[in-house]
């Protein structure tokens, strides 16, 4: 890790226990992930889980869609500690253990049903070199989805790749005995 997380509220000033208090409410009590990192900025951290909590517990997407979203985005990132968190929330969330291999290895998704294929083409597409979604990603989806979920799709992969960023920068790792991501060839 190349800085240390802050795991305790009690050095920092008063609006940085502000901030911890903020970040912690909606997270189980604990600071930990992404956000351990980040409290080294305080205010960046509490707006950050703003988002977070919106993403989180506002969007209209189906948890198995969003959880496929978000570990889609952690394989573009190559974030384990991302993907391991929500590689078992998307198992929870009915996501099957093949469309997560998929997923994993960078797989083909000519297997997968239609919504698996057309959210991961989604974030693969926004993510990958050209970093725009193709016209027949954006039709499929925007036919089933709509103009509010769109956005919220957009969000949710934005949300993501801001924490893979974060991740990836500091180099924080995945807890010990987590599900790693396998390494493909780009």
């Amino acid at each position: 890790m190349r800085i240390q997380p802050v795991t305790d509220r009690e050095p920092l000033d008063a609006a940085g226990k502000q901030a911890w208090d903020a970040v912690a409410e909606r997270r189980g009590g604990r600071v930990g992930g992404p956000f351990g990192v980040l409290m080294h900025s305080p205010a960046a951290a509490e707006r950050v889980a703003r988002v977070g909590d919106h993403v989180r517990f506002d969007l209209d997407i189906p948890a198995a869609e969003r959880e496929l979203a978000i570990i889609a985005t952690a394989r573009e990132f190559d974030v384990d500690v991302e993907w391991a968190g929500h590689t078992r929330l998307a198992l929870e969330a009915g996501v099957p253990d093949a469309t997560i291999e998929v997923v994993a290895t960078h797989g083909s998704v000519s297997a997968l049903t239609a919504n698996e294929a057309h959210i991961i083409n989604f974030v693969r597409d926004l993510l990958g070199p050209k970093r725009r979604v193709s016209d027949a990603t954006y039709t499929a989806l925007h036919t089933r989805l709509g103009d509010r979920t769109m956005v919220d799709l957009a969000t949710l992969v934005g949300y993501y790749s801001m924490l893979a960023c974060a991740l990836n920068t500091f180099e924080v790792p995945a807890g010990e005995g987590a599900r790693l991501l396998p390494p493909i060839a780009r």
